[in-house]
């Protein structure tokens, strides 16, 4: 049942569209009932989801995004509600076409991901809503935890919503990606460790690493949700990456980061207590920091500061 006052708000689309694309959607959340939506009062599809974002939060994010959908939380009168914004050429795919049957099936999987994200909130908002409405993280953590809480969130929405994907399709391509990071991106973080260690006032460099860091570890994670939801072994989905993952420095957190989100889906969420759970995910976080060459510090004021090897 599609829940009372629940809005779809359709920009930029004739009206013919905008009528099928709001009845797809209502017809969507009704096949995933199953998963907890309360608190998501409304749906905004747009050609541009920054735009979105950045009327709603108040933000700076770039234009012209090529992002298909985000959910994010507003605060309205000391209450969390949860809003997913789509991005108008996406939505459109959410319409039943017999004639592209591959591109809804994609589709239908990128929302049922989006709408797992959802069902997270909601659990996570039950357990320290006024954590989540007034903690702030401080030194070490303030790097360290929000990447463990990034990580989690898309390890959970993969886990939850890999029923509605085939091993080659989105796990397949997303162990491919996670592999040619590990080359790429490896490469390049060595290059400007090396370029902060010969100019420390270049903050920009370690901001590019912190960027690049993240993007490995939130692949990682993605995968992750992928393998345990499916029940998989990485060598079962694509050797290659397998052998990537082995030979580079990743090994270890990939190991570490495999083992702590199994735990925590196992106690997740009635063992979940408060924001000390990211705990041993943000302490895996750290630790690949340190296996590139940087350690995070702090001073007794919880001061930020970072040696580079």
């Amino acid at each position: 049942m599609i829940m009372r006052n629940f809005n779809i708000k359709v920009n930029d689309l004739e009206k013919n569209k905008s009528m099928s694309i709001t009845n797809s959607i209502k017809h969507l959340i009704e096949m995933f009932q199953f998963l907890d939506l309360r608190r998501f009062d409304q749906i905004i599809i747009s050609k541009d989801v920054n735009i979105e974002i950045n009327k709603i939060k108040k933000s700076k994010l770039n234009k012209n995004s090529s992002i298909y959908a985000k959910v994010i939380t507003t605060i309205i009168n000391d209450k969390i509600h949860i809003l997913l914004i789509l991005n108008k050429i996406f939505a459109l795919t959410l319409i039943k076409n017999e004639k592209d049957e591959f591109l809804y099936k994609n589709a239908l999987h990128v929302f049922h991901h989006e709408l797992a994200h959802i069902h997270d909130y909601n659990k996570k908002i039950d357990i320290f809503e006024k954590q989540m409405l007034g903690e702030k993280y401080y030194g070490m953590e303030a790097i360290t935890f929000p990447l463990a809480e990034i990580c989690w969130s898309e390890y959970i929405a993969n886990y939850v919503s890999s029923s509605s994907t085939k091993v080659n399709s989105f796990p397949l391509v997303t162990a491919q990606t996670l592999a040619s990071l590990l080359i790429s991106m490896g490469k390049e973080i060595k290059i400007k460790i090396m370029v902060f260690k010969s100019n420390k006032n270049r903050k920009d460099v370690f901001d590019d690493i912190k960027k690049d860091i993240e993007k490995i570890l939130k692949t990682a994670a993605y995968l992750l949700g992928y393998l345990h939801g499916l029940n998989i072994t990485l060598a079962q989905l694509c050797e290659k990456a397998e052998y990537i993952i082995e030979k580079s420095t990743f090994k270890d957190t990939w190991i570490v980061m495999s083992h702590e989100l199994s735990v925590m889906r196992s106690l997740y969420p009635y063992a979940w207590d408060n924001l000390r759970i990211y705990k041993k995910l943000a302490h895996c976080t750290s630790s690949y920091y340190k296996r590139l060459g940087i350690t995070l510090k702090e001073k007794e004021s919880k001061e930020l500061y970072f040696v580079v090897m």
